[in-house]
């Protein structure tokens, strides 16, 4: 007989339930917080070292704190949940002392406690050393181009000073649609909140009164223990004001499933270990697990502070949450659930704990999102505007690229372009509204969209409202100046024929006195054709130094910029109706938000409605009637140069207006604006399709043109003798690169082109950057709607 108890139970952790924790947390609380060291409780697994052995198959997991005081510290970092980790209560020390080093041997925190009915509960000690204060430097803001949806920013004003959140996700009462965020950043009901949609801080919406600071955890969770414990919620509603510009879709997850419905029949200590994900407006993708619930964080005026949900790292990828995370939509991530990813929880905090003296942690600290829904008595949105896709119109470029690269002159160049074709762009079959869809998801972004998905919106570091990158996608040509200057009206006049007016400083000169003349235009200053300068000059230069990947990364950009040019409302100041003809509309006050009746240009709307909706809806007639144009097209004469470049960008541009005049599509869309989006669409592609063909016809054999150029200038048939596809995670390495093609201004560009250092990936000192001392100015210029190719 081995002398083992058969009937006993006390240390068979496995019967412990959430109950049973929270019970025990509850009765030995204070008890705990008095002792030495201990700062914050949760319920949860008992966290193993990483660096512990499993059990071999002969032995038991044995008792949980048998050897625990000879081992080393445990953090959260250096420890995990593994399958046979059993229910403890996790208790959060400053600094990890051993049992025999107290002055005071009542001060150590014990290995288990009891229960008056005999239960005997397992603590498990974790080091923490908190830090409150979070980096916001590495923060990086995602965009939407035209509509709204969860993990996309909110601005509010609030004594003088920009406070920025996510959007976690739709959800209405039956009568209105909400967005969900936080009540810290929401404010109080009434406040206006605004967005950066495309570029323009645009107001989109009203805090709602319905709102939810803290409550009783009793009441959440009624017949669980929790006396004089609140738990944490900064619920905030934002009643928008337009649905049809939302999606249901989460920014870089796209649509979701149903909601994870818990509550005190269903929460239980399977959660611990679930792999969840989110998009925060500030980090982008996140990534994590659930490693603790109703984390016990702090104590004010004789009541305890629990959130529902500690969200760490998993996999020893750190979670990264920011400032500007708050309101963040947490959904799980499991692996080949037919359910797909269920919301779970709503970020409105977070901590950092310091792991020793280098390493930080970011934890996220969320609520669950069906007590949410269940407070405020609202409901989950799934299925408004799901058929969009995450990034809109990208067929335009890609159409443009894949078609291309088939008229390619260069027999070599052609065979190179080809084999990285899915680089660039996708096969013809493949491009299409769906195929565009989920793309967020996906590490590689294809190059021809690099500039819109991965440069102008981030994560990234040329990213956001100041970002130099915008002002590259476009250029106003056509403002007529009264009086003009001596070289013409427009700089549509100024350059017609006349090569050497594609200057930098002359274009300076036509933006001054356009801002003159039209002070609110003042946002009109694009680059497009010099932007194209600089980036044939670097392909040129890529060759000749047999940089086949270097030159395939940045021709593959390349084709964006070609594919601004040819698009009519890219180079107009009419990009989004005619504002020297107005109409009664709807508009709202810059100071208070409130909406009036007021002035609008005419046709306001005209640029999603032609560039998304109508272009989305016809893409196998564009890609059949691109084909049969460039069966027959004649192929222009090879420039030399980057100047030269730029200027058959410049006659792009001048074909483009001659094809389709801005005012055109204004008239057409004026006509059946009240219509439906599909009829509308069907409406404007029976007048403006063939014009909208021959213009993306024109792209194609531009970028072509410009291709062939820069790889016989820089003499590719010698320098380059590998046409193998090159590998995506070089070229990401490439585009991630904030060196590489660096974004510039009208005002910095210059010095960059004249003096031959577009050759070069590294900025010169001389070309002053755009820096944090100028972000006014610079975000003057991206407060412009950016337009993108024949797409909003």
């Amino acid at each position: 007989m081995n002398g083992q108890n058969y009937l006993s139970l006390e240390s068979d952790f496995a019967l412990l339930s959430l109950r049973d924790l929270l019970a025990a947390r509850e009765h030995f609380h204070l008890h705990l917080m008095h002792k030495q060291n201990v700062v914050a409780t949760a319920v949860g697994r008992y966290r193993i070292r990483k660096s512990d052995p499993r059990p071999n198959g002969n032995s038991p997991s044995g008792n949980p704190t048998r050897s625990a005081s000879q081992r080393g510290v445990r953090t959260l970092s250096n420890s995990e949940v593994r399958s046979y980790s059993w229910p403890a209560i996790l208790v959060f020390v400053e600094r990890w002392v051993k049992p025999d080093d107290f002055a005071h041997p009542d001060d150590a925190v014990p290995s288990a406690v009891y229960m008056p009915n005999g239960q005997k509960v397992p603590l498990c000690v974790v080091q923490v050393d908190k830090d409150d204060v979070r980096s916001e430097g590495d923060a990086e803001y995602s965009y939407p181009a035209s509509v709204m949806g969860g993990g996309y920013p909110v601005i509010c004003d609030v004594q003088g000073q920009e406070h920025i959140a996510s959007v976690g996700c739709l959800v209405t009462d039956g009568n209105k649609s909400y967005a969900l965020t936080n009540r810290h950043v929401a404010g109080a009901p009434g406040t206006r909140i605004d967005a950066l949609v495309g570029r323009n801080r645009v107001s989109i919406g009203t805090s709602a009164s319905n709102q939810l600071s803290r409550k009783l955890f009793t009441k959440l969770y009624p017949g669980w223990p929790g006396k004089d414990v609140y738990v944490a919620l900064d619920i905030g509603l934002i009643e928008v004001d337009d649905v049809n510009r939302w999606t249901t879709q989460v920014y870089g997850v796209g649509e979701i499933g149903q909601l994870a419905d818990l509550d005190v029949s269903n929460i239980s200590l399977k959660l611990i270990g679930c792999p969840v994900r989110a998009h925060g407006a500030a980090s982008g993708d996140m990534r994590g697990e659930i490693c603790a619930l109703f984390y016990r964080y702090k104590s004010v005026g004789g009541f305890e502070y629990v959130a529902d949900v500690l969200i760490g790292p998993a996999h020893d990828r750190p979670v990264g949450t920011h400032p500007g995370d708050s309101g963040t939509l947490w959904l799980t991530d499991v692996e080949g659930d037919k359910l797909g990813p269920q919301p779970i929880a709503l970020q409105w905090g977070g901590q950092v704990f310091l792991d020793g003296a280098e390493q930080r942690s970011s934890y996220a600290l969320a609520t669950f999102l069906s007590t949410v829904c269940n407070q405020i008595d609202v409901t989950l949105l799934r299925d408004w505007n799901t058929g969009l896709p995450e990034y809109w119109g990208a067929v335009g470029h890609y159409s443009i690229a894949t078609k291309a690269c088939g008229i390619i002159r260069n027999p070599r160049l052609r065979r190179l372009m080809t084999a990285n074709l899915e680089r660039i762009s996708f096969q013809v079959g493949d491009i299409n509204k769906k195929q565009m869809k989920g793309l967020s998801k996906q590490t590689f972004v294809p190059l021809a969209d690099v500039p819109d998905m991965v440069w102008k919106v981030g994560p990234h570091k040329r990213g956001g409202m100041t970002s130099p990158e915008h002002a590259n996608h476009f250029a106003d040509m056509d403002r007529e100046l009264d009086p003009k200057l001596k070289q013409g009206a427009t700089l549509v006049e100024i350059c017609d024929g006349k090569p050497a007016n594609v200057a930098v400083n002359l274009w300076r000169q036509y933006y001054q006195a356009v801002q003159k003349q039209f002070p609110k235009e003042h946002e009109s200053r694009g680059l497009l054709p010099f932007r194209v300068w600089q980036i044939y000059d670097a392909m040129t230069s890529f060759i000749r130094d047999g940089k086949a990947d270097e030159f395939v990364c940045a021709a593959g950009i390349l084709s964006h910029y070609v594919g601004d040019s040819c698009q009519p409302l890219h180079i107009s100041y009419m990009f989004n109706g005619d504002p020297d003809h107005t109409v009664a509309g709807v508009i709202r006050d810059q100071q208070t938000g409130d909406k009036k009746r007021g002035q609008v240009p005419l046709g306001l709307g005209v640029h999603s409605a032609y560039e998304d909706q109508m272009v989305d809806r016809h893409v196998p007639e564009i890609i059949k009637g691109v084909d049969a144009i460039l069966a027959h097209a004649q192929q222009p004469a090879l420039v030399s140069g980057g100047h030269d470049a730029a200027v058959a960008v410049v006659n792009l541009m001048q074909q483009t207006f001659k094809a389709i005049a801005p005012k055109d599509i204004i008239a057409e869309f004026v006509k059946v604006q009240d219509q439906k989006p599909t009829s509308r669409a069907d409406a404007m592609w029976r007048s403006l399709g063939d014009d909208t063909i021959k213009v993306m016809a024109d792209g194609c054999v531009c970028l072509a043109q410009l291709w062939d150029s820069a790889w016989e200038e820089g003499h590719g048939d010698r320098a380059i003798s590998d046409f193998n596809p090159i590998e995506e995670t070089r070229l990401e390495q490439l585009y991630q690169d904030p060196d590489f093609l660096s974004s510039h201004t009208i005002d910095t560009i210059g010095p960059l082109l004249q003096n031959g250092a577009s050759l070069s990936r590294r900025t010169p000192a001389h070309a002053a950057p755009a820096a944090k001392g100028k972000a006014k100015r610079t975000r003057r210029i991206a407060a412009r709607p950016h337009h993108h190719e024949l797409r909003g």
